[in-house]
């Protein structure tokens, strides 16, 4: 019996939803937008916070990188093989532990000898990081660093790319090039193209797994003893800690662990301690990226919030509408229980259909966002309407559901609907007060206002970031580094020779000039400290190598002192030049021209006297951690470097370069290929994606702040029609009913405008910390969106009025 009630209701409820399309229209197709928006960004967080990552045990992992302490500062989150080695081999904390270094590699048997991008793992990389795999298994756990290893990890799609998907590829060989032998690996192994290696190593493209053991930079290479002071970035241990051993007791053992072999490191380049840092595997893979999500979801928050008042005001309408059908139930006997469910179902039926396109639309906005966030952001490819998301929808759903029907309730003036058949119409429904007016209006003021302003904050960086000179051209020019394996020449033999490469590059069509060097327009950085006559050591300064002639083709500025001379180049004499920063780095209160003529310990121990001081060199990438400050060493043709500039309009190639210097040289090879100017958009392109997402959100509040002041304005003075015909009916003129509207809207619009302010300044100065690599305060910038802000609300306030005196209000009177 009750089913079939309900039945009946649910039906009701329909076909008097279908009696009003436009007001159908408007709630579904603000909600489903602004829910799917919504539902986008829960997929985020729902992955940053909430979802366990696809891990051995997530709650037992961390990464442990170290801390080098030298006289003056600490230089943390660059290891050293000699450390990460002997917390591998000597702890007492960990369950399980492996090493992992990124790298790039060149395969001497593939055709066209490509370079990609590589990782060298431990034997339990895969089992701990629950890697598929399409065919073929991983490596063995018996793997000992002291022996190397020949077996090959590759990818689905280095398999497809270079061994047309051959079935039997297992067992088959890798050729790796290495100077005067080839290092042949044997592949065991293809992973699945579902698998996503670890964001942190920012080599989410890598296509190819050696083990650790074949990580010559240290490993088996008697030409090179890697010192405690050559470190890298992506190198770290993941360990599994044993049961109930705390990050603390970690640290506690790694370090007395370290300090039994304080006499290799004490005093190495300038080392005093060394310490390791713990820190939880999903905190490292997460970066602060998690704040960012953060971010995303209070702005999709408040979106939500100006929807739900939006369609509030819809719902008054509605409200309106619906209150002689009512009163037709009031009459026929319907209580009070029941007439609020027939509009909770009505509320239901548009939440329901609201909801489901929006969990429609979400799907596509997870696939766009996986397209536009690839490789730019962590566990991109867990995004994903789950069940989480789903569970959610429902409560969501349910929710605005119920708030929409308390709203339309609250309204309804159950006393008088059992009279309402037998009177002209009027009581049936309350007129919404003016404090509901003026709170609907100065929140939706507050939370647009809110909002419009941390968009802007946010957009202020990436413009900072898009806009800040680079320090260096980038338009048609191309960086080339080619190696001639098994090169025996003298540094003056290599230098002769890359004079000769560089002048056949002149001598080819569609190439203007050559410079000796290398861009530092890429990924990643090169850093390197300088110790001065005292043995004072600086911080990590960012560094390349180029020739004399780079920086006037890449139009860097000289500032004071010269260029490197071609002695330098040649490796007879040691020089340096080094950006503004670094000279007021290293000479603080003093001016930046005094550098020059002074000596500091570099590469190799050696004293380089700094002969130059360039302007600053902003990396898009990495400005708030080096601030300008760079490093050029002179580039010793160890391998040819070029950085390339092309003729207007002409597109150079990685083979058309190579082709052209193996007239020269057949036994030259292609280490490194890029166009700089798409090295550089690379390097933008979350920014300027931030700028466009951050626009585009401010804009959307904006719009619907303005449908949602200038909606209850009309609704309210709709009913008011009645009101304002008798004012002006006694000769109340126009200039006094907007002074009437103006205390009754404009005062809520700008209270509420005024406290968006001052939570927003609040919230700025005291977040700025953790705020600060996403968004500044750009004062001319924040000026403009508030006077847009406030200009929209005010004319969204006084839109209603003047439709409505263009409606001549006292011709209602005549009408009742």
């Amino acid at each position: 019996m009750k089913l079939t009630k309900t039945r009946a209701q649910l039906s009701l409820a329909w076909a008097s939803l279908m009696n009003a399309p436009g007001f159908v229209t408007a709630v579904i197709a603000t909600l489903a937008l602004t829910l799917a928006t919504l539902f986008v960004v829960l997929s985020l967080v729902n992955s940053y916070f909430l979802k366990p990552l696809d891990v051995y045990d997530e709650s037992r992992m961390v990464v442990v990188e170290q801390s080098l302490t030298y006289d003056d500062y600490d230089a943390t989150g660059f290891q050293s093989y000699q450390s990460m080695v002997h917390w591998l081999k000597h702890n007492q904390s960990f369950e399980q532990s492996m090493m992992i270094n990124a790298g790039e590699q060149i395969f001497a048997n593939l055709d066209g000898e490509p370079k990609e991008p590589v990782l060298y793992v431990g034997g339990n990389y895969f089992d701990l990081l629950n890697t598929p795999f399409l065919m073929g298994q991983g490596f063995d756990l018996g793997e000992t660093l002291e022996t190397p290893d020949d077996r090959v990890v590759i990818s689905a799609n280095f398999w497809r790319k270079h061994y047309n998907s051959d079935p039997n590829i297992i067992g088959k060989t890798l050729s790796v090039m290495a100077g005067e032998t080839d290092y042949v690996h044997r592949i065991v192994g293809v992973v699945d193209d579902s698998f996503s290696p670890p964001y942190m190593f920012k080599a989410s493209d890598v296509e190819v797994w050696f083990p650790s053991s074949a990580d010559r930079r240290f490993f088996h290479n008697d030409d090179w003893q890697s010192p405690w002071t050559n470190t890298f970035k992506n190198l770290k241990l993941i360990a599994v800690l044993k049961p109930g051993v705390t990050i603390d007791q970690v640290k506690v053992d790694l370090k007395q662990q370290i300090d039994t072999v304080k006499s290799e490191w004490l005093n190495n380049g300038g080392i005093t301690d060394v310490k390791p840092e713990i820190t939880p595997y999903r905190d490292v893979e997460l970066g602060n990226n998690d704040d960012l999500s953060l971010m995303m979801l209070a702005g999709a928050v408040g979106l939500l919030i100006i929807a739900v008042l939006n369609v509030s005001t819809l719902f008054f309408s509605r409200a309106l509408a619906q209150h002689k059908t009512l009163a037709l139930q009031a009459v026929l006997g319907a209580k009070r229980s029941t007439l609020f469910k027939s509009i909770f179902l009505q509320s239901l039926i548009l939440m329901t259909l609201s909801v489901s396109i929006a969990l429609f639309l979400s799907v596509w906005g997870i696939r766009l966002f996986k397209v536009l966030a690839e490789g730019r952001l962590p566990l991109v490819n867990s995004l994903a309407v789950d069940s989480t998301l789903v569970i959610v929808a429902i409560i969501l759903c349910i929710a605005l559901a119920y708030i929409f029907s308390v709203i339309t309730a609250r309204l309804v003036n159950y006393k008088t609907l059992n009279t309402q058949m037998q009177n002209s119409g009027k009581g049936g429904v309350s007129q919404v007060s003016g404090r509901t007016v003026r709170i609907l209006i100065g929140s939706q003021m507050f939370v647009a206002a809110l909002l419009v302003s941390f968009s802007v904050m946010v957009v202020s960086k990436a413009m900072g970031t898009i806009n800040r000179p680079l320090g260096s051209d980038t338009e048609n020019l191309y960086f080339a580094n080619l190696f001639q394996p098994n090169n025996q020449m003298s540094l003056a033999e290599r230098y002769e020779h890359m004079l000769q490469y560089k002048q056949v590059l002149l001598d080819s069509q569609g190439i203007d000039d050559v410079a000796l060097g290398h861009s530092p327009v890429s990924q990643r950085q090169n850093a390197n400290t300088l110790t001065d006559v005292n043995g004072k050591s600086s911080i990590f300064f960012p560094s390349q190598w180029v020739g004399p002639d780079y920086f006037a083709l890449v139009n860097t500025k000289i500032l004071a002192g010269r260029t490197f001379s071609e002695q330098a180049i040649r490796g007879e004499t040691n020089e340096i030049l080094v950006s503004v920063s670094v000279a007021e780095n290293l000479l603080p209160g003093q001016d930046y021209r005094n550098i020059i003529g002074k000596s500091y310990q570099g590469l190799e121990e050696k004293m380089y006297e700094v002969v130059g001081v360039t302007e600053d060199f902003n990396h898009p990438k990495y400005y708030d951690e080096s601030f300008g400050r760079h490093i050029w060493w002179p580039a010793t043709p160890y391998s040819y470097m070029f950085t390339i500039k092309a003729t207007d309009g002409v597109k150079l190639t990685n083979k058309q370069i190579l082709n052209t210097l193996k007239e020269k040289n057949s036994d030259l090879t292609m280490w490194q290929f890029n166009d700089l100017q798409q090295e550089y958009d690379n390097l933008l392109y979350m920014s300027r994606l931030t700028v466009v997402l951050c626009s585009t959100l401010a804009l959307f509040t904006l719009l619907l702040a303005a449908i949602g002041i200038f909606g209850v304005l009309s609704y309210n003075l709709g009913l008011r029609r009645y009101e304002f015909g008798i004012r002006m009916a006694l000769g109340a003129k126009k200039a006094r009913l907007f002074k009437l509207m103006s205390v009754e809207a404009i005062i809520p619009v700008l209270i509420g405008f005024a406290v968006a302010l001052a939570a927003v300044m609040m919230g700025f100065y005291m977040l700025q910390g953790q705020l600060m690599s996403w968004l500044i305060l750009d004062v001319r910038l924040q000026l403009l969106a508030w006077s847009i802000t406030l200009c929209i609300a005010l004319f969204a306030c006084f839109r209603p009025l003047v439709l409505l005196l263009k409606a001549k209000p006292m011709a209602a009177l005549r009408n009742d």
